[in-house]
C-alpha cells in the first residue's frame, strides 16, 4: 500500500494468504487448512493455531482499508473485491498483466515460503506446475502473435468454474457452547465439536453457518435480518471426575424451542477428542438429524441448489424417470454453486446407472465419470471424495485411485457413516471381509439414524454372502427388499444367498424382477467385472448363484 510491504511476517500467514489466493471463489474450509499446515496436530489444536494465525495475519493487514478475510464457522476466504491475485489476473488476460521485469524470466511462484509440512509442499508444487505453465503460455501466445494481447483462456485445474451468483442454501446457527468446566482442554474439545458440525452441515446440506461464538465473526445485521437461522445448534460440554459428557441440543429459530438433543459420554478425559469413535458417533447422528430437521425443496428453484444430503437420498428411490429429473437438478446445482460436491454426486449416480439397472455401462458412460471425478477429486468434503471414490472403483475399476479418495474422505469425515460404508465395499471388492466387517460395524453404529441405513445393512449381506454365511445374507437381504423392493444390490445378493441353501423359487422370483428392469441382466455380469469384485472365490459364488437363481 502506497509503496509499503505489508507482507505478513510469519511464514504460516503468508501460507494462509497464498493458499487463500489461489482458491476458488467459495475459500478453502478450515479443515483443509488445518491439514496443509498443521496435518502432525490433533484436530482440535490444529483448530487453536488456525484461530491464532488467522488473528496474526488479520491484524498484519489492518492497515488496509477495508477487511482481506473473511471466515465464518467452516470456510475461510478473501474478501471479494479487497485484492488483485497477480497470477489470476495473468490468467484472465494475459501476457499484458505479466509486470515486464519478470517477462525474459519469470520468478518461482512463492519463493521463500517454507514450511516442514509434507501437505503444504504437495500443494506448493502442484501450483507451481499449474501456474507456471499459466504464465509460460500467456508470454508464448504474445511472442507468436508479436504484440501483447489477451490469451484465450487457459484450462483450469481440475475443479468447476466458480459460481457468478451465490446460491442460499439452510442456515445454521452456532450458539455459543456451555462449558461446565474450568480446564481449557474441555473449551478446546467443545470448540472442536463445533467446527466439525459446521464442516460437517456444509459437506450434507451445503448450509451456511452464522457463528455466534466470535463476535469478530459475527454475521452483520442486514445479513441476518435477510436471512435468520433455520435451527441454532448449543452444545454443553461437562466434565466431572476426570470425565467427559457431551450434549448437542437443537433449537427452532421462531421459538427457540427444543426439536431434538444427543448425548454422548462419559469419555475418560484422556479420550476425548473429535476421533473418539462415541464422538464420531455423536457427530454423525447430530449432522443426520440436522438434515432431517431443516427444510428445504426436492429440486432447486432459480438460486436454491439441491442440497448434498437431499440429492443423495433422492437418489435411493430407485425410480428411473425420477433419477434423470435428479440428474438435470443436479447439473443445476453444479452451476449456481461451484462446488465439486456437485460432479463427485453425478459421479455417483452414474454407479447407479450401472448398479440399478438403469443404463447400458460403455465406454461414454467411464468417459463422463472420469472426467466428474477428476473435478471432484480435490474436494475437501469427506462425503465427495467418498463418492469420487466409489465411483472410480465401481465403474472405473481404478481400485489403487479409490483406495486414496476413500483414505482421503476417512481423514476429512472420520463422523461420516456413508464414508466408513464404502470404505467397507471397497474392501468386500478387494477380498478383504474381515476389513470390510469392521469398517460396515463402524457406518452402523455411526448410522443408526440415517435415512438411508437400509444400504448399510446392503453392505452387511454382501459381506456375509460372499463369506458364505448364506443364511444369514438372505435374512438380512429379504429384510431390505421388504422395504425397498426395486434395489438392485440387495435383489442380486440376495438371490445368489437363497439359490445356495436351496431356496430356488425364493431366488428365482428376485431374479424375475431384475429381469423387469433390465432384461439383459445374467451371470455374466460377474464375468465382466459389472459386480466389482475380485477375488476368484467370490466370482465363483456370485456366478455359481446367481446360474442357480436364473440369471
Amino acid at each position: 500500500m502506497a509503496g509499503r510491504d505489508l507482507t505478513p511476517g510469519s511464514t504460516q500467514q503468508q501460507a494462509i494468504l497464498a493458499i487463500l489466493a489461489l482458491a476458488p471463489a467459495g475459500g478453502v474450509s478450515r479443515a483443509r487448512l488445518q491439514d496443509l499446515l498443521w496435518p502432525d496436530k490433533d484436530s482440535h489444536l490444529a483448530a487453536q493455531s488456525l484461530r491464532t494465525a488467522l488473528h496474526g495475519l488479520r491484524r498484519a493487514l489492518s492497515d488496509l482499508p477495508g477487511p482481506v478475510v473473511d471466515a465464518d464457522a467452516s470456510r475461510i476466504r478473501l474478501h471479494p473485491g479487497a485484492v488483485v491475485v497477480d497470477l489470476v489476473d495473468i490468467r484472465a488476460r494475459g501476457a499484458v498483466a505479466v509486470p515486464l521485469p519478470c517477462r525474459a524470466a519469470p520468478p518461482d511462484m512463492l519463493e521463500g515460503i517454507d514450511l516442514p509440512a509434507e501437505a503444504f509442499e504437495d500443494w506448493l508444487r502442484e501450483q507451481r506446475a499449474y501456474w507456471g505453465g499459466v504464465v509460460e503460455d500467456a508470454l508464448q501466445t504474445a511472442t507468436a502473435a508479436r504484440i501483447p494481447q489477451a490469451r484465450p483462456a487457459v484450462a483450469m485445474p481440475p475443479t468447476l468454474v466458480p459460481p457468478l451468483r451465490r446460491a442460499e442454501g439452510p442456515v445454521i446457527g452456532l450458539l455459543e457452547p456451555m462449558v461446565h468446566s474450568r480446564s481449557h482442554q474441555t473449551l478446546f474439545f467443545a470448540e472442536a465439536l463445533i467446527d466439525r458440525i459446521a464442516t460437517g452441515a456444509q459437506d450434507h446440506l451445503g448450509a451456511r453457518t452464522y457463528d455466534y461464538r466470535d463476535l469478530g465473526r459475527h454475521p452483520d445485521p442486514a445479513s441476518v435480518a435477510a436471512r435468520s437461522p433455520d435451527i441454532y445448534i448449543r452444545l454443553r460440554a461437562y466434565e466431572e471426575g476426570g470425565e467427559h459428557s457431551i450434549r448437542v441440543l437443537a433449537m427452532r429459530h421462531s421459538d427457540h424451542e427444543l426439536l431434538w438433543s444427543v448425548n454422548c459420554g462419559p469419555i475418560p478425559a484422556g479420550r476425548a477428542t473429535v476421533e473418539n469413535a462415541h464422538v464420531l458417533a455423536l457427530l454423525g447422528e447430530t449432522l443426520d438429524r440436522i438434515a432431517a430437521s431443516v427444510p428445504h425443496p426436492a429440486h432447486p428453484l432459480d438460486e436454491m441448489p439441491i442440497s448434498p444430503f437431499h440429492g443423495l437420498i433422492a437418489m435411493f428411490q430407485f425410480d428411473h424417470a425420477a433419477l434423470e429429473d435428479l440428474r438435470g437438478a443436479l447439473i443445476q446445482s453444479a452451476e449456481l454453486t461451484g462446488a465439486p460436491i456437485y460432479p463427485a454426486l453425478l459421479a455417483y449416480l452414474n454407479t447407479f446407472s450401472v448398479g440399478e439397472h438403469w443404463h447400458t455401462y460403455d465406454g461414454a458412460l467411464q468417459e463422463e465419470t472420469r472426467a466428474l471425478v477428476a473435478q471432484a477429486g480435490d474436494a475437501d468434503s469427506g462425503i465427495a471424495l467418498a463418492l469420487a471414490g466409489h465411483a472410480t472403483g465401481y465403474i472405473l475399476h481404478d481400485h489403487d485411485g479409490a483406495a486414496a479418495l476413500l483414505e482421503r474422505a476417512i481423514r476429512r469425515g472420520p463422523h461420516s457413516a456413508f464414508a466408513w460404508d464404502h470404505v467397507a465395499l471397497h474392501h468386500l471388492y478387494a477380498g478383504r471381509y474381515d476389513s470390510a466387517a469392521r469398517a460396515s460395524d463402524i457406518a452402523m453404529r455411526m448410522g443408526e439414524h440415517n435415512p438411508i441405513r437400509f444400504t448399510f445393512e446392503t453392505t452387511q449381506c454382501m459381506i456375509e454372502t460372499l463369506r458364505g454365511h448364506f443364511d444369514r445374507a438372505g435374512a438380512i437381504g429379504l429384510g431390505i427388499l421388504a422395504r425397498r423392493p426395486k434395489y438392485g444390490a440387495a435383489l442380486r445378493y440376495a438371490s445368489v444367498s437363497l439359490a445356495h441353501v436351496g431356496r430356488t423359487a425364493e431366488a428365482q422370483d428376485l431374479v424375475a424382477r431384475i429381469h423387469a428392469m433390465d432384461p439383459e441382466f445374467s451371470s455374466e455380469w460377474v464375468a465382466t467385472n459389472r459386480m466389482a469384485v475380485r477375488d476368484s472365490t467370490a466370482k465363483s459364488i456370485l456366478e455359481l448363484g446367481l446360474r442357480k437363481a436364473g440369471a
